[in-house]
């Protein structure tokens, strides 16, 4: 496997940019559910203030099980990435481990010649 890794300014505002994608995804998903659920709740004419105890922890694990779900397959697709990058780096340093053994090599036997 050839990669190549760029590490210019192009290259690191990329990297910002993309680590910030996920979390600002996930923001504006969760403030529309929110924004949703506040105005079913008005137009049902429903106050969940007026729940019972037992009622009001079912309304609440049932509205927040979907931002959960959320923000659990976001955080899967964080690591994934960030396993992505750390794999390529890793390949990174292996191919380089291998030119300077075969650089050490070329010295060692020039200086036997």
């Amino acid at each position: 496997m050839t990669t190549t890794l760029e590490t210019g300014p192009a290259q690191i505002l990329d990297d910002k940019r993309e680590r910030r994608r996920l979390p600002q995804i996930g923001l504006v998903l969760t403030a529309t559910y929110l924004v949703g659920l506040v105005v079913y709740l008005a137009v049902q004419g429903q106050n969940p203030a007026e729940l019972r105890l037992n009622e009001l922890g079912d309304f609440l694990g049932g509205v927040s099980s979907p931002l959960a779900f959320l923000w659990l397959v976001l955080g899967f697709f964080q690591q994934s990435r960030e396993i992505r990058l750390s794999s390529t780096a890793l390949h990174l340093q292996a191919a380089e481990m291998k030119r300077s053994v075969d650089e050490h090599r070329r010295l060692a036997e020039g200086q036997r010649g």
